[in-house]
């Protein structure tokens, strides 16, 4: 199981990026993994907040993007990363709020063919600890592997790993999404 993790960024930092999100829409996102739900396309499964940002629409970003790729420099991944893809989302799960168990490839029309693959996730923790109970994200088959809850924290998976957040008990929690496709990738020499 591909998963590595780190605290990149500081609490003030992630103030500052909580604070980019500018327009967040209420959305409710459909879920897939073929093990799950008879392998059926859920319309119900997550729920959030979120504004999605596009790298270019700002140089403000770029310490952001240049970290989180320096970091990712000296893990051993199968691709190697050169840009962290078209956009970055800031999202905020409110009381009762969960993303249910999923993988994070992009299906067709019809919901059960993948029409794009995403071939890393990064996520990167927003909110204290303190700020909301529940919430926590699992990257894994069994339950038994929590992504640590420091503010600044990022972490980076294979997207057909099994992961969810669990429902938020009570706060909010904030984190950030990025998704990687092909054209932020060349393949590793190593």
């Amino acid at each position: 199981m591909l998963l590595h993790q780190k605290v990149l960024f500081s609490k003030q930092e992630t103030q500052k990026i909580i604070s980019y999100a500018n327009k967040l829409e209420d959305r409710v996102i459909g879920t897939y993994h073929p093990n799950i739900n008879d392998g059926q396309h859920d319309p119900d499964g997550g729920h959030n907040l979120a504004d999605h940002i596009a790298w270019h629409s700002s140089d403000e970003y770029n310490w952001m993007s240049h970290r989180i790729i320096e970091w990712l420099k000296s893990l051993n991944l199968k691709y190697q990363i050169n840009n962290l893809g078209y956009e970055f989302i800031v999202q905020k799960y409110l009381k009762g709020y969960e993303f249910k168990p999923h993988i994070d490839h992009v299906l067709s029309v019809d919901k059960k063919t993948i029409l794009r693959e995403r071939l890393y996730t990064i996520l990167i923790q927003l909110a204290n600890e303190n700020d909301y109970s529940g919430g926590g994200l699992f990257v894994d088959n069994n339950g038994t592997n929590q992504i640590n809850k420091a503010p600044g924290n990022v972490c980076i998976f294979g997207p057909a790993q099994l992961h969810w957040v669990e429902k938020i008990t009570e706060g909010e929690r904030w984190s950030c999404t990025i998704f990687l496709e092909k054209d932020a990738l060349i393949k590793s020499l190593i």
